[in-house]
């Protein structure tokens, strides 16, 4: 999920004016962005380096739905499906395979998500019953994490996504369904850190979800939160989360845990089509014109959930991918990132031109002016959730989910 310096994407000159108003409302420091960057829009064009678990490829990938970085430029690709992740040199060359399925030192069910640390140290997130498997980078498995304690011990139940914090510590995103004072389950959603040992160092974001009426179909921005997928952690142990679905809000939490900034931006948000429609009943493997199981809303999240909007660079650059990043693109374009500085000012949009799905695949930056790709990604994210197979491929073609790097250049370079 780490991503570093993104010094080589600039080609224009730095601006010296901060784009957005920096105002106090109720004790707390608002940064109002414009709807337009002061540096304007920047194309990025990529070039194929190398590819992992391709169709012709002599690894078999099942679901690649995690993606982590250590210090060395080590990447490591998890995949949900085969319970197992990849480690691979920069050149793409498979240097190992860790995990395995069961229930013994170092084996895994179900993950749904990566944490490398610096050293190469692994974490598999487990949902249920909420810990976090660990091995060290040589493979030799280390005492499993219960954030917040073993569920049978009153815990906190299950976990979604995680990041590293620091050498050792982690934030994680969980929740804990329990009754409230008249007998009906609560769910409790949170953001919460802590130490190498598993320890509670705080809790930066929480969230009570009410009961749900069961006289009608669940709605789909009750369910689908954007701090469960869309934020990241930064090196010095920051951590900024998308918030609202239909506003343009982000909130930056310090090294202390403690809530440093709100981080808006004048949006519209993007009101959904019969394409986006349809490929939303795709995900469930129902035809165009089916009635989906789920309400579905009527706009798509301000920040990308499905797509994991929110990535925070070495340098403490934020780039965001809002769902409009995603749409109406000029040709060639793959995606285009909002990139806001280390305080929250909106500096730049950066558009990515590359082959590809839009709505589908995940771009992820690396060091040394590189991005990967992660092909498919929101069907094998989807798939990991459930017990359902892969959808058949929404191009129209068969391509299975991948892994590819990219070499980042301008145009003409």
């Amino acid at each position: 999920m780490k991503t570093l310096t993104c010094i080589l994407f600039i080609v224009v000159a730095v601006c010296g004016a901060l784009a957005g108003e920096e105002v106090e409302i109720d004790g707390r420091l608002h940064v109002r962005n414009p709807a337009v960057p002061p540096e304007g829009v920047v194309t990025v064009e990529l070039e194929e380096l190398w590819r992992f678990g391709d169709d012709d490829g002599e690894v078999l990938l099942g679901l690649p739905t995690g993606l982590g970085l250590d210090a060395a430029g080590r990447i490591y690709v998890l995949d949900a499906q085969l319970n197992q992740v990849h480690v691979l040199d920069a050149d793409g060359t498979l240097l190992a395979t860790r995990f395995r399925e069961g229930d013994g030192p170092g084996e895994i069910r179900n993950p749904s998500d990566l944490i490398v640390w610096p050293d190469g140290t692994l974490g598999i997130v487990q949902e249920f019953p909420g810990t976090v498997v660990r091995l060290a980078a040589d493979g030799t498995p280390l005492p499993t994490l219960h954030p917040g304690g073993p569920t049978a011990e009153g815990g906190w139940g299950g976990l979604m996504t995680g990041a590293p914090r620091g050498p050792d510590g982690l934030v994680v995103c969980g929740q804990m369904t329990r009754q409230d004072e008249h007998g009906q389950p609560e769910r409790r959603r949170y953001l919460a850190a802590f130490g190498g040992d598993g320890a509670l160092d705080g809790v930066m974001f929480e969230e009570t979800v009410p009961p749900r009426d069961r006289t009608r179909r669940p709605r789909e921005d009750e369910m689908l939160r954007p701090y469960m997928t869309a934020w990241d952690t930064g090196p010095d142990g920051s951590l900024v989360t998308a918030y609202r679905w239909d506003e343009y809000e982000l909130l930056m939490y310090g090294a202390d845990g403690k809530l440093a900034r709100v981080i808006e931006r004048e949006h519209e948000p993007w009101r959904r089509t019969d394409a986006d429609r349809a490929f939303m009943l795709h995900l469930f493997g129902l035809p165009a014109d089916a009635e989906p199981p789920i309400e579905l809303a009527e706009t798509e999240p301000a920040v990308s959930i499905m797509l994991a909007g929110v990535t925070i660079t070495a340098d403490g650059e934020i780039w965001v991918l809002p769902s409009r990043g995603s749409r109406d693109l000029p040709a060639g374009v793959l995606a285009r990132f909002d990139v806001f500085d280390a305080r929250g000012h909106f500096r730049r949009q950066v558009d990515v031109r590359c082959e590809g799905d839009p709505r589908n695949d995940r771009l992820v930056p690396l060091p040394g002016g590189r991005m990967i790709r992660q092909r498919r990604f929101v069907d094998a994210f989807v798939t990991s959730l459930g017990p359902g197979a892969l959808p058949a491929d929404e191009t129209g073609g068969d391509q299975a989910p991948a892994v590819i790097c990219y070499r980042v250049r301008t145009p003409g370079s």
